[in-house]
């Protein structure tokens, strides 16, 4: 019995090549969509390198209690919060449940996938049961009014 053809106009497909081949354009475009596929569930990772952040940039930071993200789209998202007039703390912005970016939320911040809630300390408060957030190392330079994120 001849092979069915996925083309009639002598393409040269088979059925089994032009499935082998849409399905690969699917996982490639997949792929492309979510990151490196091979990286999905592994958890929070933050990446090599420092920044420095320069604190007039952020006025959230202007005050204790207040809460920016610094990274400025690039890399592992990173939020910076003003816990005392002279202390900083870094914090990556990637839930432990399954490595969704965490938003800012009021003082704190909120996993939109699953509803874990995080103190401005990283601290899990609640939803989707998770460890808390990773405290990110950061030394803080008042005479320059930057803070260095060692990430």
């Amino acid at each position: 019995m001849d092979e069915v053809r996925a083309c009639d106009h002598s393409c040269g497909l088979g059925r089994r090549e032009f499935l082998g081949a849409a399905t690969l354009s699917a996982l490639a475009l997949l792929q492309a969509a979510c990151g490196n596929a091979g990286d999905l569930g592994t958890g929070p990772t933050v990446s090599g390198g420092s920044f420095v952040v320069t604190l007039s940039q952020y006025p959230a930071l202007a005050t204790v209690g207040g809460v920016a993200r610094v990274d400025g789209g690039t890399g592992s998202p990173v939020a910076l919060v003003r816990s005392t007039a002279t202390t900083y703390s870094a914090l990556s912005l990637i839930c432990p449940h399954q490595g969704t970016t965490v938003g800012l939320n009021g003082t704190g911040f909120l996993c939109p996938n699953h509803g874990a809630r995080f103190a401005s300390t990283g601290q899990w408060q609640g939803g989707q049961s998770t460890g808390n957030l990773q405290s990110i190392p950061s030394t803080y330079n008042a005479s320059a009014g930057t803070v260095t994120v060692n990430r």
